[in-house]
C-alpha cells in the first residue's frame, strides 16, 4: 500500500515538477543523421539490459558519442567502450519517491544531448523524470500507457518478447 502511494506521489510531483508542453513535429531522418550526443537511459531489468547491447554497437559504427546511464553496480556490464562516459548512479542518488537527487539532474543539467533514448520497456519513474527533465529535441522509447508524456518517437514494445522489443528500436534507428 505504500509502495502505490509513494509511486503515485512521485508521478503526480513528476507532472508538477516538469512541463508537458506538446512535442514539436520533427523529421525523424535529418535529426538523427545531424545528431551527435545521445543519452541512454539503461534498462532495470537485466535480461534487457544484455538485449541493448547491439543498439549500442549501431550507435558507436554511425560515429555517435554515447553517454549511458546506469545503476552504479551494473557499471561492470557495460562493453569496455561505452564506460568511459558511464553516469552511475545509487541509493544516495534516489530520492524518497524514488526520483532523481538534485546531485544527478544537476550534473546533466550541464551537459546537452541531441537524442535521448530510455530503454526501459516498462516505465521506470527514475528514468521518466530525467527524460522529460533533459533538454534534447529527439526522446525516444518504447510504447506504453504514459509513452505520450515522454517520449515524441515511440517503438513498438512487444511485452512477451523483448528480443523483438529491441529489434524493433535497432530497426527504426537503422531506417533514419
Amino acid at each position: 500500500m505504500i509502495g502505490i502511494l509513494k509511486e503515485q506521489a512521485a508521478k503526480y510531483f513528476l507532472k508538477k515538477r516538469l512541463s508537458y508542453k506538446e512535442f514539436d513535429q520533427r523529421n525523424f531522418a535529418s535529426v538523427f543523421k545531424r545528431s551527435f550526443s545521445f543519452l541512454v537511459l539503461m534498462p532495470r531489468d537485466e535480461r534487457d539490459f544484455r538485449l541493448t547491447i547491439p543498439v549500442m554497437e549501431f550507435l558507436r559504427e554511425e560515429k555517435k558519442s554515447i553517454v549511458t546511464m546506469t545503476y552504479d553496480y551494473r557499471i561492470s556490464l557495460l562493453p569496455t567502450f561505452l564506460k568511459p562516459n558511464a553516469i552511475e548512479h545509487g541509493i544516495n542518488d534516489v530520492t524518497k519517491l524514488n526520483l532523481p537527487s538534485k546531485k544527478i539532474l544537476g550534473k546533466l543539467d550541464n551537459m546537452r544531448f541531441d537524442v535521448v533514448i530510455d530503454m526501459n520497456r516498462e516505465e521506470v519513474l527514475f528514468y521518466s523524470f530525467i527524460s522529460k527533465f533533459v533538454n534534447a529535441p529527439v526522446k525516444i522509447g518504447f510504447a506504453r500507457s504514459d509513452a505520450d508524456d515522454y517520449f515524441n518517437l515511440q517503438v513498438i514494445n512487444d511485452q512477451g518478447n523483448p528480443e523483438i522489443s529491441y529489434q524493433n528500436l535497432l530497426n527504426c534507428l537503422k531506417m533514419f
